[in-house]
């Protein structure tokens, strides 16, 4: 069985964790793949999730699980950027995403420490799952709400996440009530992730960087309404560092204030099939 009948040695958890790195890797660098179900896993935890509970699940102690666990994302992670320094505009400077999963990294030996009780198929086992069904449930509910914009993007991840989800509750438990209060928990999870998450997955978008952006200025950012558009501020983009992640169809304002009080007020619009529209509605002077 997936979950328990394997056994788990350090030559194929070291053939796990490179395949698994360099196959994302690869699949992230296909132009035609972008924004697919096929490089979702380079955003979410849909699959990480799912080999981190095989892996545990096939260890024979909590402190072998946290080891392997461990040693699986020290190695996938970095060889996921490593595969795509060739074939990204950033080149090395791609790395700048990785120390938010190194960290992540690092709670994965006690988080798969804690995971192993799982296997003893007790009330408290599946207590242990509930925050990694409840990841999946927030992945697979975020995407649906942007496959309702543009169907059927995303949907093979949002059947993955669902599959995942049940997987578990009936490969590891035996007791027919931890089953059924295992499914009872999935479609509560799932019910209430669909109605609070409410954003789809965000369309990122670089058209701000207009000719009457000062790429000496530093600017801060606001916006008019935060359902429809929000920013956020990364060193790595230029010349301002703002990007903007629309999350519903709509029209709002963007207002950047330079350091010099002068300011760009941009109407942007987040329209069907992710078409997006900027338009420099009023520009003031420094006073």
């Amino acid at each position: 069985m997936l979950f328990g009948g394997i056994e788990m040695t350090w030559k194929r958890l070291l053939l796990l964790s490179v395949a698994a790195g360099i196959i994302s890797g690869g699949l992230l660098c296909i132009p035609v793949l972008e924004d697919t179900s096929l490089t979702d896993n380079g955003a979410s935890f849909e699959w990480w999730i799912f080999l981190a509970i095989v892996i545990i699940t096939n260890c024979k102690k909590p402190l072998e699980a946290a080891c392997k666990t461990f040693v699986f994302f020290l190695i996938s992670q970095p060889l996921i950027y490593l595969v795509q320094v060739p074939f990204c505009w950033l080149h090395w400077g791609i790395f700048g995403y990785y120390p938010e999963w190194f960290l992540m990294t690092l709670l994965t030996f006690p988080g798969a420490f804690l995971g192993w009780f799982v296997t003893k198929k007790k009330w408290y086992s599946l207590l242990i799952l509930s925050p990694m069904l409840y990841m999946l449930a927030a992945t697979c509910m975020g995407y649906l709400h942007g496959t309702l914009y543009v169907p059927p993007r995303h949907s093979l991840t949002e059947l993955f996440c669902v599959a995942v989800m049940f997987a578990p509750v009936l490969g590891i438990f035996e007791d027919k009530r931890l089953i059924i209060a295992g499914c009872v928990l999935n479609t509560a999870l799932l019910t209430a992730c669909f109605f609070t998450e409410v954003y789809g997955q965000p369309f990122m978008s670089c058209s701000m960087q207009g000719r009457e952006i000062d790429p000496d200025m530093t600017y801060t950012a606001t916006s008019s309404d935060e359902d429809i558009v929000r920013l956020r501020y990364e060193d790595k983009y230029e010349p301002h560092g703002w990007q903007t992640e629309f999350y519903k169809r709509g029209t709002a304002e963007i207002t950047l204030t330079g350091e010099d009080g002068s300011r760009l007020v941009y109407e942007v619009t987040f329209g069907d099939d992710y078409y997006t529209d900027f338009n420099l509605k009023e520009q003031y002077a420094a006073p």
